[in-house]
């Protein structure tokens, strides 16, 4: 009897449990309520444990992370990919495949890459704008060798003045992902330079890989038959070798277009891979290096650059360097400088504690903010990377706005 009776407690308790999950919302539609950005974050945080055993565990954190890094909380966007770090390759597995590998700097062969191929896709990791700052530093080399277009996962075509108007929108042009200060840079430089912005995802999530290579062709090449293009997408979707069934592999085959696909998104200064031995060497020789740069990896007895992820390359990013607390070295792009914000500039025009967006006055704030960040009430100054020129500034409390002007020279 008290058999049955365990049985009969634990099928209600897995019953209840059930009820409850199917009742919890995905963070993504508490965050939407809110405008996603600031305020879905603020709403989000501290609701780990409603999350905790659920299905939706996993997308908490990862949604979490992303949020903070648009808000330039890139310390506590790692700490949140922490926890979800056991989706990713034990790379210590596949050390043997680097056996004869050398590390070697990016700026060697990267010329040779652009000249050889018409088409470069590049991927990245949704939680560190590292990667996006990276395509940054490809464009002018590749505007200058024939590439038109930047075609990006997270662009959306519900943006369709976005090439004549040449800034991205806060919720338009890319939707969630493109917000975030470095993503809207990206697509900002590129439009400046004289890039066309091509989106491709496809929503047909039964076959998403195949429509999204589908409207890369129909978006780009059936209008362009010679096109160069640099693309962007996220983690795995440009893998190109035969069998793994991904955006670039039917690119490929559909296209007749051999893309040259490298893989930004597998070594990252990140906390979940400090135990892997392998990006530690590799580590070592970025860090050895004269100037900090990216390195690739190449096999010295085949002579071709080897990875394990399906794709034509693998780089390795220097690792993360805060010049400030709160400001990475590779924020500093394109000639930006920090700009200090003290407590009591806060305390005269904005919020004890809460997040500051910089707005080029000639955009203005419905466009995505060069920079921004979430301070807390203790801080007494922080800095922002900025451009020289007049911005608006917006403090946000998370319930109203406040603002000011100032002029970075």
């Amino acid at each position: 009897m008290k058999k049955i009776y365990l049985i009969m407690l634990f099928a209600a308790l897995t019953f209840q449990s059930a009820v409850a999950q199917n009742k919890l919302q995905h963070p993504s539609v508490i965050a939407k309520e809110e405008g996603f950005g600031y305020r879905g974050l603020k709403k989000l945080i501290g609701m780990d444990s409603v999350y905790a055993g659920t299905y939706f565990e996993r997308s908490y954190h990862e949604f979490v992370g992303v949020l903070y890094s648009q808000v330039g909380r890139y310390k506590e966007a790692r700490h949140e990919s922490e926890v979800t770090g056991t989706m990713f390759v034990d790379h210590m597995k596949s050390a043997h495949n680097y056996k004869n590998a050398k590390a070697i700097p990016l700026s060697k062969v990267m010329d040779s890459i652009i000249q050889n191929n018409r088409v470069i896709m590049l991927n990245e990791m949704h939680f560190n704008p590292h990667s996006r700052a990276f395509v940054i530093s490809w464009l002018e080399k590749c505007y200058e060798n024939g590439y038109r277009y930047l075609a990006a996962e997270a662009l959306s075509e519900n943006d369709s003045l976005l090439n004549e108007r040449r800034t991205p929108l806060l919720g338009t042009t890319g939707g969630f992902y493109s917000d975030e200060p470095v993503f809207g840079d990206l697509f900002r430089t590129a439009l400046n330079m004289g890039y066309t912005l091509v989106p491709y995802e496809s929503f047909d999530f039964s076959k998403r890989e195949e429509g999204q290579a589908d409207n890369l062709i129909k978006n780009i090449l059936d209008k362009d038959p010679g096109a160069k293009f640099l693309l962007l997408a996220g983690f795995g979707h440009i893998t190109d070798r035969k069998g793994w069934h991904m955006m670039g592999g039917y690119f490929k085959e559909k296209s007749g277009i051999d893309p040259f696909t490298m893989d930004c998104a597998m070594y990252f200064d990140d906390p979940y891979w400090e135990a892997d031995s392998l990006l530690t060497t590799y580590y070592d020789l970025i860090d050895a290096l004269p100037v900090r740069e990216p390195i690739l990896f190449y096999d010295t007895v085949n002579h071709v650059y080897i990875n394990t992820s399906g794709m034509d390359a693998t780089c390795c990013l220097p690792r993360t360097q805060f010049i400030e607390d709160n400001i990475p070295d590779w924020k500093l792009y394109n000639g930006k400088v920090l700009y200090a914000i003290d407590r009591k500039f806060i305390n005269k025009n904005g919020f004890p504690e809460g997040c500051v967006s910089a707005f080029l006055k000639s955009e203005g704030e419905q466009c995505v903010p060069i920079d921004q960040y979430m301070y807390g009430k203790d801080e007494k100054e922080f800095k922002l990377a900025l451009y020289k020129g007049e911005y608006l500034l917006r403090f946000d409390d998370g319930k109203e706005y406040k603002y000011a002007t100032i002029t970075v020279k």
